[in-house]
């Protein structure tokens, strides 16, 4: 299929194991044009060697240290110019004819800036865990849901979107890309649904997702809730979800503290929550459950099990 230039972004960084994959997802898709980027922060493993064979076939790349995960991919954009725009993450990769369908599906739907699907997760051998299929794209059940909405791996905009919500935000880690898709509800603009698996999601000890279960993720979640949630200039459309919202990410970063076994940080963000917003799902509720166990019984059944 032929159509408008994509653009692409992948941010790396020591993933040298999976990248090939990844770059090879990307070049093998039969769409184009694409133009394709890499930005590596400086990787001491085989990243560069990955990156070198198949360079004469990317738009730009370099590897030098950076400020992380979101400066990556801003300074990749910065090298761009496609009228749709994505990334992907060095551990994931796009299923063959993703491009294609995706933007099939915004030429299909004009008014919509962003095209998003389903993900098939994986483990570090590429064996299949689940399929993960995204949350409704409505920005009050998107605020209050406490994570994101959109899989990542699997969507595409328009550049139109990115100069309304972007660049990526710098000052966060862990929840940026939520932000960012948040933005864009924000704003009041719509997004359109492929209920199939676009990209795969890998899930391994070095990845995004597992971070999240670090004290580190919890701080940067608190922040989140209380800077932009509790914030003056949160958007109008994000007003009348502000306190279920910071309520929900207070939970997550409790179950993120509980994870990391500092149990008595999880059990009184947890308690913050209820003051915001009692209401929660059974689900929810089992889970934060296991804030309000003493912390040596939890360390001991953790031994028992170990």
């Amino acid at each position: 299929m032929t159509g408008p230039l994509v653009s692409i972004v992948t941010p790396s960084f020591q993933q040298g194991r999976f990248l090939e994959a990844t770059i090879r997802s990307v070049l093998d898709q039969e769409y184009e044009p694409i133009e394709y980027v890499v930005v590596d922060g400086g990787s001491t493993d085989e990243s560069v060697d990955v990156i070198q064979r198949y360079a004469d076939r990317l738009a730009w790349w370099v590897s030098e240290p950076d400020r992380g995960q979101p400066h990556a991919i801003n300074k990749g954009f910065a090298r761009t110019s496609g009228e749709h725009m994505a990334y992907l993450n060095s551990d994931d990769t796009l299923l063959p004819g993703s491009i294609s369908r995706l933007v099939a599906e915004l030429e299909r739907d004009r008014d919509a800036l962003v095209a998003f699907g389903d993900a098939e997760f994986v483990d570090e051998e590429s064996r299949p865990i689940k399929r993960g299929q995204p949350r409704v794209w409505e920005v009050g059940a998107m605020a209050r849901c406490g994570s994101g909405s959109v899989l990542q791996p699997s969507s595409l905009w328009r550049r139109r979107a990115w100069e309304l919500a972007g660049p990526m935000d710098e000052t966060y880690q862990y929840v940026f890309d939520t932000l960012f898709f948040l933005r864009i509800a924000a704003a009041g603009a719509k997004a359109t649904y492929l209920p199939e698996p676009l990209a795969t999601y890998r899930i391994h000890r070095g990845s995004k997702s597992a971070r999240m279960m670090e004290t580190a993720s919890a701080t940067e979640v608190l922040r989140f809730a209380d800077s932009y949630f509790g914030g003056s200039d949160l958007p109008s459309a994000i007003r009348p979800h502000a306190r279920a919202a910071r309520a929900a990410y207070y939970r997550r970063a409790a179950l993120s503290l509980y994870n990391a076994g500092d149990v008595g940080a999880a059990r009184k963000t947890f308690l913050r929550s209820l003051l915001l917003r009692p209401r929660m799902s059974a689900q929810t509720a089992r889970y934060m459950a296991r804030t309000l166990i003493p912390g040596p019984l939890v360390h001991l059944r953790r031994r028992l099990r170990g």
